[in-house]
């Protein structure tokens, strides 16, 4: 049987390594028809958030398989490093995975260590026999896997912060994602992600990143930010959330239909 397309060529992988931008947009909600309609729109990747919306491995999946006929790659952020969770993803298909709060080199080293193969790490092999390899018909999974996943670790504390080289540099990742509104917060700022502070740590992280020859992520929420951020050298940027637009439009709608209707 003719396969359609390439499914194990990973489209958002090969573009921060080449320094292309990649637009994403967050999904919170575990819903494959949302995921759909995000899909029809013009974004690169979906980041979709396993930390803070209730997913599962089989919603992921369902999301996965609604988005796959379009031209977006998924992005998927786990609730935290495990073996389990990271082998289940991988053999599901997702080859993009983000862990939160990564602090140190040797969490680091775990994280690769459980998303890799012997004789760099203890993954088992079953690829070829599910999702991953679709079902068998790419034989060629075990040669192509390393070049086509892609693993980043979150940056979003002091202590990551700290140990950004450590953590950039660790053999095998694929880039690192960062959270400046965890960092606001365990700066003690709250959540304001333009507090100096928190500024600089962003925009000199990034500028380090990038200079290690990783590819960098992170969240912009206003369109000037997202400049800012591009500019520093950053190559993939999270834009909105699903439930965000849900909240503008329906507020945005219901108050143009008021003041059209009462005056």
């Amino acid at each position: 049987m003719p396969m359609v397309k390439d499914y194990l060529n990973n489209k958002f992988k090969h573009g921060i390594e080449a320094g292309v931008l990649q637009y994403g947009v967050a999904q919170e909600t575990t819903s494959a028809d949302v995921a759909e309609v995000l899909a029809t729109s013009n974004y690169d990747w979906l980041f979709v958030d396993g930390e803070h919306g209730p997913h599962t491995v089989q919603t992921i999946l369902e999301i996965a398989r609604a988005i796959a006929p379009y031209d977006m790659t998924p992005v998927v952020r786990i609730p935290e490093a495990g073996t389990g969770i990271i082998k289940q993803l991988l053999d599901s298909g997702i080859q993009n995975i983000i862990i939160p709060k990564v602090e140190t080199g040797e969490e680091t080293e775990d994280i690769m260590y459980w998303a890799s193969y012997a004789p760099r790490g203890n993954r088992g092999f079953g690829a070829t026999a599910v999702r991953a390899g679709r079902f068998g018909r790419h034989g060629d999974y075990l040669d192509r896997n390393v070049e086509e996943i892609c693993i980043l670790p979150q940056i979003e504390s002091r202590r990551g912060y700290e140990n950004l080289e450590a953590i950039a540099t660790t053999p095998g990742v694929g880039g690192v994602f960062l959270g400046p509104i965890d960092l606001a917060v365990d700066m003690g700022h709250g959540i304001d992600i333009f507090h100096p502070e928190v500024a600089e740590a962003m925009d000199d992280m990034i500028k380090r990143i990038k200079a290690l020859g990783k590819p960098v992520g992170t969240i912009a929420v206003t369109p000037e930010q997202a400049k800012h951020f591009a500019d520093l050298g950053a190559s993939f940027l999270a834009l909105g959330a699903d439930t965000a637009f849900l909240v503008n439009a329906a507020d945005n709608t219901l108050d143009t239909f008021k003041k059209a209707i009462e005056g």
